[in-house]
């Protein structure tokens, strides 16, 4: 078997999901509290990310402490609800889907390759952008949930970011023969290098400044 793996953020969608998802959750009409209340917390983060004041707060734990503020937005929502929510954004996102990229999936179809996203995403929401793109399957970032069906914010987060995607893809196809040098990846941060790698042919979807300047060195394909 072999693999055509596309990263999510950045590369099949050029936004940020979790920033995408809080003004979704404002024109959808939810509640203006929990929005205000989230977006306060996340958008600091978002600054002292971006402005580099903690130097320790790389790419990967910067998605993590912003996933699990980001949930505070669902609490007292039941699963159905939540459901609901990801899948009325989902039709926004379906509008905004890098047309390039969405070509080379539906290539890799034909081509025979086993399609994957493999993102920080969220699960409940990757579920949908799937379903309309025919991918074969999603490695994401699960919502646990409590027997009452609401979220369970106990239970320990494990985001699909970063320096785990490669195990979390191992991990996946563990019972498959898969043919690692003629799969490819796709993807747009340096973050993602070590993806990159793990495969033949690896693409670099409009790459930040690390990611590009590798991409050019080794000569990998690289996708504007």
């Amino acid at each position: 078997m072999k693999l055509a793996i596309f990263d999510f953020d950045g590369t099949l969608f050029p936004k940020e999901t979790l920033p995408f998802l809080l003004v979704q959750w404002r024109k959808l009409n939810y509640s203006k509290t929990k929005l205000a209340e989230v977006y306060s917390r996340t958008i600091v983060l978002y600054i002292i990310y971006k402005i580099g004041i903690c130097s320790a707060l790389s790419k990967e734990k910067f998605r993590i402490i912003a996933v699990k503020e980001f949930n505070r937005i669902f609490k007292g929502m039941s699963k159905k609800e939540i459901d609901t929510f990801f899948l009325d954004a989902s039709k926004n996102i379906q509008k905004l889907l890098k047309s390039t990229v969405v070509s080379e999936i539906k290539k890799a179809k034909d081509d025979g390759f086993h399609t994957v996203i493999l993102s920080g995403s969220y699960n409940i929401l990757l579920k949908y952008i799937a379903v309309n793109l025919d991918i074969d399957t999603i490695i994401g970032t699960e919502m646990y949930f409590n027997n009452d069906d609401k979220l369970d914010f106990n239970r320990k987060l494990s985001i699909v970011s970063g320096s785990c995607k490669v195990k979390k893809l191992r991990d996946y196809f563990k019972d498959y023969k898969i043919n690692w040098i003629e799969s490819c990846a796709y993807a747009d941060s340096f973050s993602d290098l070590e993806l990159l790698e793990l495969v033949g042919n690896p693409i670099a979807v409009n790459p930040d400044t690390m990611l590009k300047s590798i991409a050019k060195e080794k000569e990998w394909h690289i996708i504007v």
